[in-house]
């Protein structure tokens, strides 16, 4: 399937106007459009949402191939393990 480009038409400037003035203006929007209809955007090592907790307001991270940002009310809650021992327990039948 091809997609047409639509290109910026700008009037030339009248000669009272600086005309490399308006002409770098023109070539500038035509950029600025192109990269808003084709948006280039890799970014490297993206971490996962199982390092989330550790993210600050505003990070972004990837889960489940989705990009997500951390919002003000998100919970990371992550994991913690722990064991312990507290005396000894004896138990005795008659």
């Amino acid at each position: 399937m091809t997609t047409q480009v639509i290109r910026t038409i700008l009037p030339v400037a009248p000669n009272d106007y600086e005309q490399n003035y308006v002409n770098q203006l023109a070539r500038n929007l035509d950029r600025v459009i192109d990269e808003q209809r084709n948006p280039l955007l890799n970014i490297q090592n993206m971490p996962s949402d199982g390092v989330a907790n550790t993210l600050e307001l505003g990070d972004l991270y990837e889960q489940n191939g989705f990009l997500r940002i951390v919002r003000q009310n998100d919970i990371f809650s992550g994991s913690s393990n722990a064991t312990g021992a507290v005396g000894t327990v004896t138990v005795s039948t008659p």
